[in-house]
């Protein structure tokens, strides 16, 4: 399963700010880029000169999903001089 919500919280040293990004919108905005990339790696994939390099980088591809299932769970801090920022993702 895909995650599915990014949670922000971005702390200044007087207030606070939360933020929540659904995923699956976000995911709906790479789709005419997945679509663009299919048609480039199958164009590549039809020309002998490149088609062997472009072979090396179809298992990469197929994992995506499995690489993207496995952030689940993530969090992440950064703080600098002024701000602190937490991202959650659920």
């Amino acid at each position: 399963m895909l995650p599915m919500l990014l949670h922000m919280k971005v702390q200044k040293e007087e207030k606070s700010r939360t933020y929540y990004f659904p995923l699956g919108l976000i995911y709906l905005l790479f789709v005419p880029v997945l679509a663009l990339g299919a048609v480039a790696a199958l164009i590549l994939l039809a020309i002998p000169a490149t088609s062997k390099q472009t072979r090396s980088y179809l298992p990469l591809v197929r994992q995506l999903p499995t690489l993207l299932s496995a952030s689940i769970g993530t969090e992440l801090a950064f703080r600098s001089n002024e701000k602190e920022y937490e991202i959650h993702i659920t």
